[in-house]
């Protein structure tokens, strides 16, 4: 994906409080671990390797699994990073079945002991993007070395998303070490190519589940993560879970107009033209839908004071006034509403001649309720019938629907990110950009999005940035929290 989600969600989180004109008048809040004494306690698992789940996510950033934007790749690299999961996770692969998709993808199948139970689906994806040109020396340690300095993993990929796909792999191996067996079956998904669009990887598998009949309990894939830090108004993390996300769209808008020789320049040029339906379409946003909100605005009301809370707490009947004052801040503006930009500009070929056409691509972000037809609609009318409007082809996909935050699956969920992280505010959220969670929409009511790990504003500047890392302390709590929620969505008994 272009960026992080999380990046996005934690950068709202924080922009709720600016733009309800807060000021904190407590100083910088505590982190969780400056919370000393008032932290509970979270619930871990003292026998977890957590030296095996390190070096394993070392060994898998070595392994470098980048996918460039035209879907080509190294394929020695993935094949180096399956061997390094058969080796370091040999009960895992003995007791699992495993299949193959498109070379890289995989889907692992944990069979549960009652077939009447819908399974539930992990996803981690083991792709990543690739490393700016000339900003490697920019690294504190090299991207693709998994150095360990100062507490921290660093790597391409740490975060993004091999960090949870090591924990998934260390959270099966260590139940098995433990002679667990599930009731109800688990699938591990895990894509090869989910950062150019997961066509080739997590759709075919979805497809394939789908034709077998499988209809997860719940999926859960990244998208969020316990963001400390973020909101100045509260004190206490939040985890942040996705329940829905943003469909996408690329429009090539085209203008023609009069050519000819630029010392006699025609009035109304083909650029003029378009450079005024892009400033239209700036000044004429679709309309913002407060109600995408509502659901994180609910979870963080009982912990802002003043007016935000109240506000917060009340978001559909303040509706007008919250997404007024959400325009004012670009974070925000992204979660209320249907964002487009223009994003490349095409037109003339010599400083000296005025062209006779101009062309502008928008990357379009669809908020759920709204439709790639309802934004083109908008768009045509804002711009006018002088404008061409075309779809780019294998651009387009709609917003998710929203997951249930009242299921058993997002009790269960919750449960386990309550007792890994006690402190942390669970707080649904809708993802700006799209995961491969998306393709299991159809076979599942409840599709999630979180990982485990705790994320500041360092870690955020990593995210598809330069110094990507975990902590290296995140271990135990990571792999931890997968083992727990294996254990009671697959009914383990007294199992972690």
């Amino acid at each position: 994906m272009s960026k992080k989600v999380v990046v996005a969600a934690a950068g709202a989180v924080a922009a709720v409080g600016v733009a309800i004109g807060w000021k904190a008048s407590r100083g910088r809040p505590r982190s969780t671990a400056e919370q000393g004494s008032e932290t509970r306690k979270p619930f871990l698992i003292d026998d977890i390797d957590e030296e095996r789940f390190l070096a394993s996510l070392r060994e898998a950033i070595r392994c470098r699994t980048v996918v460039f934007d035209d879907g080509t790749y190294d394929s020695d690299a993935f094949d180096a990073l399956g061997e390094m999961l058969v080796e370091r996770y040999p009960r895992v692969h003995a007791e699992l079945d495993r299949e193959t998709f498109n070379g890289h993808s995989l889907l692992y199948t944990w069979v549960g002991s009652d077939p009447r139970l819908d399974p539930i689906v992990l996803m981690a994806h083991q792709d990543v993007v690739p490393v700016e040109e000339d900003t490697e020396t920019q690294w504190a340690a090299p991207p693709f070395a998994g150095a360990t300095l100062e507490g921290r993993i660093y790597g391409r990929g740490s975060l993004d998303c091999k960090g949870p796909l090591i924990a998934i792999f260390e959270a099966v191996e260590f139940l098995l070490e433990q002679g667990a067996e599930p009731v109800r079956t688990v699938y591990i998904v895990s894509g090869h190519d989910e950062e150019v669009g997961g066509e080739n990887g997590a759709r075919v598998i979805a497809e394939e589940l789908s034709s077998r009949g499988v209809s997860p309990w719940f999926v859960l894939d990244e998208g969020g993560a316990v963001a400390d830090g973020v909101l100045p108004a509260v004190v206490a993390p939040i985890a942040l879970v996705g329940i829905a996300e943003k469909g996408s769209m690329s429009l090539k808008l085209t203008a023609h107009g009069e050519g000819g020789h630029s010392s006699i320049p025609p009035r109304g040029s083909a650029i003029v033209r378009l450079a005024g339906a892009i400033a239209a379409l700036d000044a004429s946003p679709v309309p913002a839908r407060i109600d995408a909100l509502t659901p994180l605005l609910d979870a963080l009301s009982d912990h802002l004071p003043g007016v935000l809370g109240v506000l917060a707490a009340k978001p559909r009947a303040a509706a007008s006034l919250l997404s007024r004052v959400f325009t004012r801040d670009v974070q925000m503006d992204a979660l209320q509403r249907t964002t487009m930009v223009p994003t490349i500009i095409e037109g003339g070929v010599k400083a000296n001649v005025v062209p006779q056409a101009a062309s502008v691509t928008l990357n379009v972000r669809i908020i759920p309720g709204d439709t790639s037809q309802s934004v083109i609609e908008h768009v045509r009318s804002v711009v006018g019938e002088e404008i061409d409007v075309e779809v780019l082809a294998g651009s387009s996909t709609e917003a998710s629907g929203f997951s249930s935050i009242d299921s058993e699956g997002w009790e269960t969920l919750t449960g386990v990110i309550g007792e890994v992280f006690p402190d942390a505010i669970v707080a649904p959220y809708v993802l700006t950009v799209a995961t491969d969670s998306r393709f299991f929409e159809g076979l599942s009511d409840d599709v999630y999005r979180f990982s485990p790990f705790v994320v500041d504003a360092a870690a955020l500047r990593g995210l598809h940035g330069t110094d990507e890392f975990i902590r290296t302390g995140d271990a135990r709590r990571a792999v931890t929290f997968f083992s727990r929620l294996i254990a009671v969505a697959a009914r383990m008994g007294d199992s972690p």
